[in-house]
Parts: C-alpha cells; sequence; structure tokens
C-alpha cells in the first residue's frame, strides 16, 4: 500500500496527501537512470505534460525512495500542488553552483528570463 503524507493548511487543518510524483528536469542517460532504479526503485519514463522541457518522471511508493534519490544528487526543488500540477516535485541539478549563489545581476536575470520584479541595471536579485 502507497505511504500517505500528513500536512496542516495554514488554518491548522490536517489533510492526508500521497506521495509526490517526481518530475527530473533535464537530460539523463539510460546509465544514470539505471543506477537511480537500482538505489531508489524508482523507475523514471519521459514525462508528458510538462512543457516543452526535457524531462522524466517516477511515482515513488515510499517517502524512502525520495530520500534515497535527494540524498544521492545534489537537486534544486521546486514542489507544485495546483490546478496545473498536482503534488508535483520537481528536480533539477545544482550543478554544484546555485547552491552557494546569494545573488545574480540584473543581466544575469534577463539571461535567464527571470521576472526582475522593478530590479533595474546595477541592481542584484537575491537567491
Amino acid at each position: 500500500m502507497p505511504e500517505k503524507i500528513t500536512r496542516l493548511t495554514g488554518n491548522n487543518q490536517q489533510y492526508t496527501i500521497g506521495m509526490p510524483k517526481l518530475v527530473l528536469v533535464g537530460e539523463y542517460n539510460p546509465v544514470a537512470m539505471d543506477w537511480i532504479f537500482q538505489q531508489t526503485g524508482l523507475n523514471f519514463q519521459p514525462a508528458n505534460g510538462v512543457g516543452v522541457m526535457v524531462a522524466y518522471e517516477a511515482q515513488p511508493t515510499f517517502a524512502a525512495q525520495i530520500v534515497k534519490l535527494i540524498l544521492t544528487y545534489n537537486f534544486k526543488t521546486k514542489y507544485y500542488n495546483n490546478s496545473v500540477f498536482q503534488n508535483v516535485l520537481f528536480l533539477k541539478h545544482d550543478h554544484h553552483i546555485g547552491y552557494e549563489v546569494n545573488a545574480i545581476c540584473f543581466d544575469c536575470c534577463q539571461y535567464n528570463h527571470i521576472h526582475t520584479n522593478g530590479l533595474k541595471p546595477g541592481d542584484y536579485l537575491a537567491c
């Protein structure tokens, strides 16, 4: 039986939800996918419906599978539970840089299509 997680809403109401679907964003080779499967039991397959990005998805059964994956690779994560992506955890390689960055310049925001929210040249966006 798949494991469930109990969470609290902002109004202190409990709700229970299943394990989030995992979506690996980016290119992965078959050797890496096989290694992930051997280590975690997660069988990632090409994802459908995640826009134009290259991605692979798997549905974990137990939280331990997610923990093993996250403790093996350095991922940037983004969790969604809305009308577009319901209970989905996106994982993207960190490349050992993102964690170290405290701020990026205005030009870098423009280059990476990051909304600058009123920043102007010479300003920095905190990460």
